[in-house]
């Protein structure tokens, strides 16, 4: 990663470097060869005692890999602390960096996850390294040290943690402490030696060290770094600096005030105005002196060594520590606006498109509209990635009454419902829909249609998290009367094709029209740019799509990437699904039981760490009921049965999928008189919310209880099974309920009951019970036309030959050749020509 080469190059130095002198001062038989040897070393010393310098020289000197953190005022709060700290950690893998970056940045944070993770890849990579971490002082915050304390308890001896600053914050030791584990360098080991300040006066004052000129600067610098790169620093302005009587503050200022009044009043406004600034560029500097001298400025204070370029970020420079912080003084002194500094930094970075920078920049100019203004501009993007922390944070720190109005009271649903609390979402959704109703807010009619848009795109996504089918249709539908895109906050819209399509095409959902929702789902496929919250909904109906329709390939692709995108961002109404789909493919798919297990282990693990409501653990559960009863666990299925009638749920949406389970689990125990029952209670409810799936596995569950007995009556439910399905081509519906389906379907063809357009639907159905070869089954597959391609291929030609040939045109033959390739489970030419060897192409020849 840049910022990782950035901080190796920074410490390439071999010897400490006070602007232009160089002093080396590790020996082979200082405290600093005892760094090794310890997990954590801690360096506390007041400013200006050389910290900084003194780690640049050890970390150029050992045979570890080194990371380097600078924290600076930003890097305080959990995310952004650990994201820097894992972008700067040395000797990982960029998978495990990237794996770690994005469970710190999960909406589903959890510490002891992520410590464990983290240690767990140090001992696998076997990691040899250590990590400095400067300006240490600055945090103050529990929660990061009791995590930071948990990973140097738990982290392998090979790697060790150094960290720097001015005060020690409160790190809980004592484990660390007993197993001689902390090595503490202080005050008393930085400052400089007699010998070490004989050195300086000969090599760069170049004169003779005499026991006078030692004693002198040892009595105005008491050893201190900075006073003796002060007094290096003197000798550009005053010859004569025997009469300083140096003191940390006193000598700092009185130096750093005589190089200041030195300039021209042009240049010395310029770095009182620029010091407010964390990094500086050349424009944003100009910008907010209203000059345009800062490049001849900034050469000068770069050859003087009070400029430092930033290597990661070309153009960018952070002035000398300490002379920034004298210059901050001044500024302070004077009588100037620092407030407006502050607001004309914020300006320039909007300008450039940096919204998060201004943002911070418009809260230390005090100018809460303006960092209002900036948070609903840059709350698209915030939320597509994810960060709802980040805007939590700042959301809270504005007046209350701010989350009330209309815009910002959105967001703040956005925020709620992407942090599990759709309850919360819920209510202030209702709220800012009572004032775009009231109409009192004197807006445009364009306004008007872009916050109904977004506030109809909220509550439906709410309803997507609460398993509500029906309400999550209804509101998606209201968005789109007001705007074809939905919302700004969503990354893409949702055509419902007149009512008669849902998103939630899930194992939870249990409702569809299928290929209604495939068509609405494939024409988005050109907005799915990035890993978004919303692009894994995408992926995962997809995946649910293809899979019910018998396309392997295809689902796993699309399950891929909705469970990376699930694992990223933690969300249940997305974790659930994702990992149940993975379960059922590993079961059906590939008769994998244990897999089956653990993946369902894994989404239990995860939904403890994202502190999910128990309706989510109860879906995953009932996936792993479903499990049992495809193995036959007849305990395990009673156990579960026995407390699921002690604390029995309300048959409503959100509980189906363990309804269904139920009636699933007393069908495999033989209480066919209950499973019926229970049947009879769910079909009003799965008609009433459009779960067109789910009553068709309800039809299908009851022709199967109902065939020893009463044929006629359950030939008669699995017409109207097939009747629901036809026009959506459900298959693995009926695959997976096993070979008493097969049977009635064989007896249904047989008589006038399937309706002749029906009647080839059944036949692909019934292919899967095939006895037919491999060869047969993938002659079944494909149509006349498609036979007349791979024809084609197998006797060499190019795709525009063949076009040619069959009078296509180019781009349709490539279409053709996709579609192939699915059926065929293929990924290329290659492959789809190997597997399409025995085919007989007698009917297109």
């Amino acid at each position: 990663m840049r910022e990782h080469e950035a901080s190796q190059n920074k410490m390439a130095e071999s010897a400490m470097k006070f602007g232009q002198m160089r002093i080396e001062r590790i020996k082979p038989d200082s405290v600093w060869t005892k760094i090794e040897t310890c997990k954590l070393t801690t360096l506390t010393a007041p400013s200006g005692y050389g910290k900084t310098t003194m780690l640049q020289e050890w970390a150029a000197r050992t045979d570890l890999q080194v990371g380097w953190v600078s924290l600076e005022e930003e890097d305080i709060q959990r995310v952004a602390f650990w994201k820097k700290i894992i972008s700067h950690m040395p000797g990982l893998p960029e998978r495990e960096r990237k794996n770690l970056l994005d469970i710190i940045q999960s909406a589903s944070h959890s510490p002891t996850h992520f410590i464990a993770t983290c240690c767990a890849y140090l001992r696998e990579h076997q990691v040899t390294g250590a990590l400095i971490v400067d300006d240490f002082h600055l945090m103050m915050n529990s929660n990061e040290l009791h995590e930071l304390t948990s990973l140097l308890e738990e982290m392998p001896d090979t790697f060790h943690i150094i960290v720097a600053g001015q005060v020690f914050p409160g790190l809980s030791l004592k484990r660390l402490l007993r197993q001689r584990n902390v090595l503490q360098i202080t005050k008393r080991d930085l400052i400089f030696t007699h010998e070490e300040i004989e050195s300086y006066i000969k090599k760069h004052l170049h004169k003779e060290p005499s026991e006078e000129t030692v004693a002198a600067i040892i009595q105005q610098t008491q050893g201190w770094a900075a006073g003796l790169q002060l007094i290096h620093m003197y000798e550009q302005f005053q010859e004569d600096y025997s009469e300083l009587l140096f003191s940390n503050v006193v000598v700092a200022r009185q130096l750093i005030q005589e190089i200041v009044h030195s300039l021209p009043d042009n240049e010395r406004n310029y770095l009182l105005s620029t010091s407010i600034l964390n990094s500086m560029h050349v424009r944003l500097c100009d910008y907010i002196v209203g000059t345009r001298r800062g490049r001849v400025i900034m050469r000068r204070l770069r050859s003087q060594g009070l400029l430092v370029e930033n290597r990661e970020e070309p153009g960018w420079f952070t002035y000398n520590k300490h002379f920034r912080t004298y210059l901050k003084e001044m500024l302070d002194r004077q009588a100037t606006n620092i407030n407006e500094l502050y607001h004309r930094a914020s300006i320039w970075y909007e300008n450039e498109q940096m919204l998060l920078m201004a943002i911070q920049y418009a809260w230390k100019a005090g100018d809460i509209l303006r960092v209002r203004k900036l948070l609903i501009e840059a709350a698209p993007r915030l939320l597509r990635e994810g960060r709802t922390d980040q805007l939590q944070e700042w959301i809270s720190k504005l007046p209350r009454k701010f989350i009330y109005q209309l815009e910002l009271g959105i967001i703040y649903g956005w925020v709620e419902c992407l942090r599990f609390h759709p309850e919360v979402a819920q209510r202030h959704a209702y709220m800012m829909e009572e004032q775009l109703l009231r109409r009192e807010l004197k807006l445009s009619e364009e306004e008007e249609q872009r916050h109904f848009a977004d506030l109809y795109t909220l509550k439906s996504f709410i309803s997507l998290l609460e398993d509500d089918a029906k309400s999550t249709m209804d509101h998606a539908s209201k968005a789109l009367i007001y705007s074809e895109n939905s919302s700004r906050y969503f990354s893409h819209s949702f055509d419902y094709n007149r009512h008669d399509a849902t998103i939630l095409q899930s194992p939870l959902g249990g409702g569809g029209d299928l290929r209604a929702v495939q068509r609405v789902y494939e024409g988005l496929a050109h907005t799915i740019t990035e890993e978004s919250v919303f692009s894994g909904y995408y992926h995962q109906s997809l995946a649910e799509l293809a899979y019910e329709v018998g396309l392997a390939t295809k689902a796993k692709s699309h399950l891929d990437q909705a469970l990376s995108i699930a694992d990223l961002f933690g969300l249940p109404g997305l974790l659930v699904p994702a990992y149940i789909l993975k379960a059922r493919h590993e079961i059906e798919q590939q008769g994998d039981a244990q897999s089956a297990k653990a993946t369902l282990h894994a989404l239990k693990d995860m939904l403890t760490r994202s502190n999910a409501s128990a309706d989510w653990f109860k879906k995953a559960e009932a996936a792993r009921i479903r499990i049992a009863i495809h193995q036959g666990d007849t305990k395990r299925i009673q156990n579960w049965l026995s407390l699921f009638v002690l604390q029995e749920p309300t048959i409503e949406q959100k509980s189906l999928f363990e309804y269904i389970t139920l009636v699933w689990a007393y069908a495999a125990l033989g209480e066919i008189e209950m499973a019926q029952n229970y049947i009879k209670k769910l079909l009003p409810l799965v008609k009433f919310g459009h779960r067109i799936s789910a009553e068709i596995e309800l039809y299908i569950i009851q022709a199967v209880l109902l065939y020893p007995s009463d044929r006629d009556q359950a030939l008669l439910v699995m017409s109207d099974a097939l009747r629901l399905s036809a026009d959506h081509k459900y298959l693995r519906t009926y695959w997976e309920n096993g070979d008493t389906v097969r049977d009635m379907l064989n007896e249904l063809m047989g008589t006038e009951k399937v309706p002749k357009k029906h009647r080839k639907y059944v036949q692909q159905i019934l292919a899967y019970w095939s006895e037919e070869t491999t060869e047969q089954k993938l002659q079944n597959k494909l149509t006349n036309r498609e036979l007349q391609l791979i024809y084609h291929l197998q006797l060499g030609k190019r795709n525009n030959e063949i076009a040619e040939e069959l009078d296509l045109s180019l781009g349709t033959v490539k279409v053709y050749f996709h579609r192939i390739y699915e059926k065929l489970g293929v990924k290329n030419r290659k492959q789809a020509k190997e597997l399409a060897a025995g085919l007989d192409f007698s009917d297109i020849l």
